[in-house]
């Protein structure tokens, strides 16, 4: 073989994996042609070009003839048609193309795999989160069934929001132990307003000695009122509320819950065994800045008295201010500290300091705000269910338990904005005035507070 034909032999094998197929053809006429001659001359080297051409046979298995038109062999040799074969250049990036697709098989098989595990991921996920419910449930109904049942709840009327928003009326009752509810009067007056387009909860307390007309009832009475003549007429007390709430400010509210003395007590003490830690402010008493404040404990006659109690002459209760006279009181000291369910009622009920009941109602925030801010820890809801079974079945409510399961906790952890409290009306901007009893009150804007109302609980 001469040296042109052995120079095109080194460049067609080089150039094998972008060969036409003309060009392979004259490539292995070529290649013939040299081992031939080599296996006289040179043995070892044609048995090196032997073996090679075996692996470009295997690599031309997958090509085909068709549609090719054979000439002579001297245009096979030259290879040289452009309308027919592609250039060098172009024969790489197709070959390239070529391999990167025989890979694809391959990612789609780790694809799969990748997927499988995924949904083996998501099925254990969900497994637990099966589970997770099925105890919640199942300590949710030990609580309610320990307390014998929920609470019976009143005859309502729910009012809706046309923006979506939720309002639940939220009362909490001064009957003692062995007191029926037509007696008692509502020391407690919130509204919790939920709206889930701007995550945030608004609290809005109304102060108990506010005049208001009451429906039904002729001239001006104090709101807190409107409870105890609800009960006295077929236990209407919540509903008579809600009418009066709309009355006077324009409120909707969909939902309620009523909580008494010892339902409270328990619902913390259910809630929180330990304590709930609570940073206790008062103001000054009587003019007096004191390390222990006396605070009257409700719950001494049937629960007896606790290591904290002290006992408080007629006399020494005036000294300090206190109208109702001698008697047994717990004496909490300001500041960080735990409190139990009995400690944090007569904490929440205090209003003998000099802030009076614009001083209480600041601290039944607070208290709200606190148990809200802690039921937001997971493991309280999980660990904590028979608790929140016991609190459900303490508390007189209207709200169903797929409310409280679905939206309830939902709201209460997409609360990123925290709680915004409120207070109608705002400190000292009343007058005093008296209610149909002869009893002192407080004469308020109606105009300017049903608008205040309208705009933090929505219409």
């Amino acid at each position: 073989m001469n040296d042109k034909k052995y120079k095109r032999l080194e460049y067609l094998r080089h150039n094998i994996d972008y060969l036409t197929i003309r060009e392979r053809q004259e490539y292995y006429e070529l290649l013939n042609e040299f081992t031939a001659h080599e296996s006289y001359y040179n043995p070892e080297e044609a048995e090196e070009y032997s073996g090679y051409e075996a692996q470009t046979n295997d690599y031309d298995s997958g090509y085909s003839d068709e549609g090719v038109q054979h000439s002579s062999a001297s245009n096979r040799r030259s290879g040289r048609n452009s309308s027919i074969s592609p250039t060098l250049s172009e024969r790489r990036k197709n070959v390239k193309k070529d391999k990167d697709s025989k890979k694809s098989p391959k990612l789609g098989k780790n694809g799969k795999k990748k997927k499988h595990w995924l949904r083996r991921i998501l099925s254990v996920i969900i497994l637990i989160i099966v589970v997770m419910a099925g105890f919640f449930v199942y300590g949710y109904s030990r609580g309610v069934k320990h307390e014998g049942g929920v609470a019976k709840p009143e005859t309502f009327t729910s009012l809706k929001n046309s923006d979506g928003s939720v309002n639940i009326l939220l009362l909490g009752a001064d009957k003692r132990p062995g007191q029926s509810s037509d007696v008692a009067h509502t020391d407690t007056i919130m509204v919790l307003h939920m709206n889930a387009k701007d995550h945030q909860m608004r609290l809005v307390s109304f102060m108990r000695d506010t005049l208001v007309n009451v429906p039904g009832v002729s001239g001006s009475s104090k709101i807190n009122s409107a409870f105890t003549v609800g009960e006295q007429e077929n236990r209407q007390g919540v509903n008579l509320m809600s009418e009066t709430l709309k009355e006077n400010f324009g409120v909707n509210c969909q939902y309620y819950a009523v909580v008494d003395f010892s339902s409270f007590a328990t619902i913390i003490d259910s809630l929180f065994p330990t304590g709930l830690k609570i940073d206790a402010k008062f103001s000054t008493v009587n003019g007096q800045k004191l390390s222990a404040v006396p605070v009257p404990d409700d719950l001494s006659e049937t629960e007896g008295k606790t290591s904290t109690d002290k006992v408080l002459t007629a006399d020494e209760a005036a000294a300090l201010g206190y109208p109702d006279g001698g008697g047994t009181f717990m004496m909490i000291k300001p500041g960080v500290q735990k409190m139990d369910g009995r400690t944090l009622l007569n904490y929440a009920r205090f209003r003998h300091d000099d802030e009076g009941d614009f001083g209480r109602v600041k601290r039944q925030q607070q208290v709200l705000e606190t148990v809200m801010s802690k039921m937001k820890n997971p493991l309280t809801l999980f660990t904590g269910s028979s608790a929140l079974g016991t609190t459900r079945a303490v508390t007189m409510t209207n709200i169903p338990n797929s409310f409280l399961l679905t939206s309830g906790i939902k709201s209460l952890f997409d609360m990123k904005n925290g709680i915004k409290s409120t207070t109608i009306p705002n400190n000292n901007d009343w007058q005093n005035a008296y209610d149909r009893y002869g009893g002192l009150g407080l004469s308020i804007d109606m105009v300017k507070y049903k608008a205040e109302a309208e705009k933090l609980l929505g219409q």
